[in-house]
């Protein structure tokens, strides 16, 4: 058979029928990729056939199925002595049984290629063997330890040499100098480390890339490179200066972001040849004079840098000879100078580039020049225009003609005002993405948005001042929604039908009415949901539970919506959730699957009821607020099971009952699960962050925490209930809580020494309780204390010493309880009887118990008779002198009351 090509990628084999591959003995090529093994088959039977093809140039294995295939494949085939121009070898796991010397017997190997595939480092080691090797890729191999790559200084022949994703972690030898053949290097994402001196003598290089590694130091090595034609260095650790570039004059592709280079930009005035340069997110100083004479320059990135822009021209030289101070000397197609500080006046040399594709002057303060129209009206192939927080200011403009090629518009975070265009969609008709929030803009949002721009994803509108109502008619495509934060109002009903792509609708803080849509249980895509700070009322429809798949993040609070929720809501997806501020009703029977909750906020209603107790399933519930509602009953010991809380508030209830002592280890101390990452990316198109405040009561003010700031915040408030019993008394795993508020209830019981333990708490409120006993002198040592109040309860004894912090609080935080005494309280502990006359110890360790007391008075008059009759019968004489003294007392006694106390009358009579 004649046959000299043979793909057979991607089939199901047994042994026999690749053993009969042996008679195609003109085959010049064979491709046995991603081939499935059957149980039971081995290389050794797959390619016997193999050595017959005598005639084989290129081969190509691979298998996704079957882990012993490659060792089938070196001891069959690869002992034999045959001659290949190009080997590849793709997913194997090539163990370091295999007899390495194999290597040898493919001495005319020109082209080798390894992907998705593990071995020993030996094996790379004697990759040196392959003498004739022209071309080497690897491409997602892992090795194991201590690898080597000595053995690639003896590729002498290599000129091509690539090594990707496989995170070897390892060194280039110097020996790497002596592959003076090579013309093309690339060595992507392997984190090789170390300097690059090794490259100086490679002159033939003209393409090289070692980015995404950690290289460091200087680059001078490449100074003698000038075959150079493209050169990424991207992401690695480098510094210094580039002065060492000023020879490599062929080069046309320059990327050097993401390092730690630093000095001016001097060294590229003589790259004239240079058609790509990124010099992004380094230490760059000076200004940009220097690139006036890159007359080939094409795309330009200079963002996050210490570039000057000098005098009323960024790019472009007062000096130059052949060009006038507002004509530039090439025609861009790309530039991004994003975050470079303070720009002066806009760059007027912009006026005369035409053939601009992707422009990006973010966070460039333009000291509130008008808005730029010429980059619309001027480039007509213009794709994306990023003018984000650059101080531009006045109204914003449209190109005279339609700009169909403009995709992204991102003109956000500026000053500008005024009303948007209503012809906008007529003008940029194939926008995909529009953003112009954060700026003044009034009016009402055009309708040519809906009608014209069928293509658009993402619309962001928010913080703007804009008023009138939501259009009838959106974009169908629409992703991303938000409108939040202006002036809008009327109802949104109609708008929202046929939005069936949306996963993201922001329409918070504004005067929007009406009832929430039905159809809004279409969006099977949908995922963030806000409506906060409006006036809709209605309840919250049963189509809600259709989301049940898809929704993530849902704010309705501060609204006027009635009812109760729909048992049937309970979004495996949810993370979290903001009800607050309403008027709900009835007993909590939403969320009992939502096992992914983080935050639930339920405060500010009217629901009744008990606190579920499979609320205890929730593991992952970080926060959790039911405060000012009418929940009764006990507070469910099922709420230690969840180790991530760190914020409890469900004050202002008719809880009754006692505090779960439980509860006291239940608050996590770890706040990375705090920080909950409700941003939301959507590629290249758009971005949504969601920062909804939560209300909780603290040093007894009442607070909105968002962001990191709240996860910083840990705590317990169980203010306002009918709680009774003891506080608990364990605190030890309790160590890094903020604030805990068990006030207004009716605790009794001492105040536990062992609060001392919450070393970080700021905020301690037992106040309006029955609380007695002594205060604890243990809370001397709360540092960090800046509320404290234990007034209204039955405390005894003195105040706390005042040192510290506890000396900052006054009369306040211990006024009402009466038996109290000690500053800053007026009654002196000094002049008070029942006070001055308790010893310190006792102050310190508790009030007498009275019944102790009487029992040893009682002892002890019992005792003493008994010891006095004791010693009388064992010693006879003092038992006659006691007699003899007693006698002689009473007669004593009888005479003295006869003579002075009673009338003679009673005895004279007697005589």
């Amino acid at each position: 058979m004649n046959l000299e090509e043979l793909n057979l990628k991607g089939n199901v084999f047994n042994s026999s029928i690749l053993s009969s591959l042996g008679s195609l003995s003109n085959l010049k090529s064979l491709s046995l990729s991603h081939i499935y093994a059957m149980e039971g088959l081995t290389v050794t039977y797959t390619v016997m056939g193999l050595p017959a093809l005598k005639n084989l140039e290129k081969l190509r294995l691979g298998c996704v199925f079957g882990s012993g295939l490659i060792n089938g494949i070196y001891v069959s085939f690869l002992h034999q002595k045959i001659f290949h121009a190009t080997l590849s070898l793709a997913s194997f796991n090539i163990s370091g049984t295999i007899i390495i010397r194999r290597w040898q017997n493919l001495t005319s190997l020109e082209e080798l290629t390894l992907t998705d595939s593990s071995f020993t480092s030996n094996i790379v080691q004697d990759i040196g063997t392959l003498t004739a090797l022209k071309n080497l890729v690897i491409d997602t191999c892992v090795v194991d330890d201590n690898l080597d790559l000595h053995g690639f200084c003896e590729l002498r022949q290599l000129q091509t040499l690539a090594i990707m994703y496989s995170d070897w972690n390892a060194s280039l030898p110097h020996c790497f100098s002596e592959l003076t053949l090579l013309n093309f290097l690339h060595l992507f994402s392997i984190k090789f480390f170390g300097d690059i001196y090794m490259f100086k003598n490679l002159a033939s290089l003209e393409y090289l890339s070692l980015s995404f590694n950690k290289f460091s130091r200087d680059i001078f090595g490449l100074k003698n490179l000038t075959s150079l034609k493209y050169l990424d260095l991207s992401s690695n650790n480098f510094s210094e200066d580039i002065s060492g570039l000023k020879n490599l004059i062929s080069l046309e592709y320059l990327n050097f972001s993401s390092n730690n280079f630093s000095g001016d930009i001097s060294g590229l005035k003589n790259l004239t040849s240079l058609e790509y340069l990124d010099l992004s997110n380094n230490n760059f100083s000076g200004d940009r004079s220097h690139i006036k004479s890159l007359t080939s320059l094409r795309e330009l990135r200079l963002w996050n840098n210490n570039i000057e822009i000098p005098n009323n021209n960024m790019i472009y030289n007062a000096e130059t000879e052949m060009h006038s101070l507002d004509t530039p000397t090439f025609q861009l197609r790309s530039i991004s100078l994003s975050c470079c500080g303070d720009g002066g006046s806009f760059p007027q040399s912009l006026n005369h580039q035409h053939d601009l594709q992707y422009v990006d002057l973010s966070n460039i303060n333009f000291k509130g020049y008008q808005f730029p129209n010429c980059l619309m009206e001027n480039n007509k192939k213009l794709e994306a225009l990023y003018l984000v927080n650059s101080s531009i200011s006045g109204h914003f403009q449209l190109p005279s003609t339609s700009r169909r090629g403009l995709s992204e518009l991102d003109v956000s975070n500026n000053s500008l005002d005024g009303s948007i265009p209503n012809e906008i969609g007529a003008k940029l008709p194939s926008l995909k993405l529009l953003n112009m929030s954060n700026n003044f803009f009034g009016g009402g949002i055009p309708i040519s948005i809906g009608d014209h721009m069928i293509s658009l994803v993402v619309l962001d509108l928010s913080n703007n001042k804009l008023s009138g109502g939501i259009p009838r008619h959106l974009p169908m495509r629409l992703v991303l929604f938000n409108v939040s934060s202006n002036q809008l109002f009327g109802d949104i009903q109609s708008s929202m039908e046929n939005m069936s792509h949306l996963k993201t609708l922001d329409l918070s803080n504004n005067a929007l009415f009406g009832g929430i849509p039905r159809s809004m249980g279409k969006m099977s895509y949908l995922e963030e949901l806000v409506m906060a700070n409006n006036h809709f009322e209605g309840p919250i429809p049963m189509e809600f539970c259709k989301l049940n798949y898809s929704l993530i993040f849902l704010d309705l609070s501060a609204n006027n919506i009635p009812g109760s929720l729909p048992s049937c809501f309970s979004s495996l997806r949810l993370t979290h959730v903001y009800l607050s501020r309403n008027k709900l009703k009835g007993p909590i029977t939403s969320f009992f699957n939502s096992s992914s909750l983080v935050t639930l906020d339920l405060s500010n209603n009217h629901l009744t009821g008990n606190i579920p107790n499979w609320i205890g399933t929730l593991s992952r519930l970080v926060y959790l607020l039911l405060n000012s509602n009418h929940f009764e009953g006990g507070i469910p010991v099922q709420l230690c099971k969840l180790n991530w809380l760190r914020l409890i508030d469900a004050s202002s209830n008719n809880l009754s009952g006692t505090i779960p002592p439980c509860l006291m280890i239940t608050i996590s101390n770890d706040s990375s699960h705090a920080y909950y990452a409700n941003h939301f990316n959507y590629g290249d198109i758009g971005f949504f962050s969601a920062d909804v405040p939560i209300k909780f009561t603290m040093k007894s003010i009442s607070y909105f925490y968002k962001g990191r700031v709240l996860t910083y915040l840990s705590g317990i408030d169980l203010s306002c209930n009918k709680l009774t019993g003891e506080i608990p008394h364990q605190f030890q795993h309790f160590r890094d809580i903020i604030v805990l508020n068990f006030s207004q209830n009716s605790l009794i019981g001492p105040i536990p020494p062992a609060l001392s333990d919450l070393s970080q708490i700021e905020s301690l409120d037992l106040s309006h309780n029955n609380l007695s006993g002594n205060i604890p002198s243990q809370l001397l040592g709360l540092h960090f204390l800046s509320f404290f109040s234990v007034a209204y309860n039955n405390l005894s004894g003195t105040t706390p010493e005042r040192t510290g912090q506890i000396s900052t609080f006054e009369e306040s935080s211990y006024v009402g309880n009466p038996l109290l005494c000690g500053e800053p309280l007026p009654k002196n502990c000094s002049t008070d009887g029942s006070s001055s006359s308790m010893p310190k110890n006792a102050t310190e360790e508790g009030s007498i118990d009275m019944k102790v007391f009487y029992a040893s008075f009682v002892g002890s008059y019992i005792v003493m008779p008994l010891c006095i009759a004791i010693m009388l019968y064992i010693n006879p004489y003092w038992r006659r002198a006691w007699f003899y003294h007693v006698e002689a007392a009473t007669m004593s006694c009888y005479y003295f009351v006869l003579d002075n106390i009673l009338p003679k009358r009673f005895y004279e009579g007697t005589i």
